[in-house]
């Protein structure tokens, strides 16, 4: 019993420095870091934030992005809506054929759905 108990303790006091790891861990999660989103149908994507950069290609459909970063680029205005934030990262245009994979590509904050720009998760380049 008393080596149960002891191995019982030893395994609670492991679990828990565990947690308060992860717990402080998770506190430094708060600050920006890269996200998973996704990216409008018929975007471009670009090889540098402006829109005089080379078109690397245009989705087809509604496309997974990893966004690494974001920096302020060239001002865009689209209908009611305008913002100078460009975000860098990957877009997978997996439905289109054939499927395309864009890699370290920039698109236009207007096109990426991550509520606000810059969005609060994203870290500056």
């Amino acid at each position: 019993m008393a080596k149960r108990s002891t191995r019982l303790a030893a395994t609670g006091l492991a679990l828990g420095a565990t947690l308060s790891l992860l717990g402080a861990a998770g506190s430094a999660g708060a600050s920006a870091q890269a996200v998973n989103t996704t990216v409008q149908a018929r975007s471009n994507i670009r090889e540098a934030a402006t829109t005089n950069s080379r078109l690397v290609g245009t989705t087809q459909f509604q496309s997974t992005a990893y966004v690494r970063c974001y920096k302020r680029g060239q001002y865009v205005k689209v209908g009611n809506y305008g913002t100078d934030v460009w975000y860098f990262g990957n877009v997978f245009d997996d439905d289109a054929t054939p499927a395309h994979a864009y890699l370290n590509v920039w698109m236009w904050g207007g096109n990426v759905n991550v509520g606000a720009d810059p969005s609060p998760e994203v870290s500056p380049c």
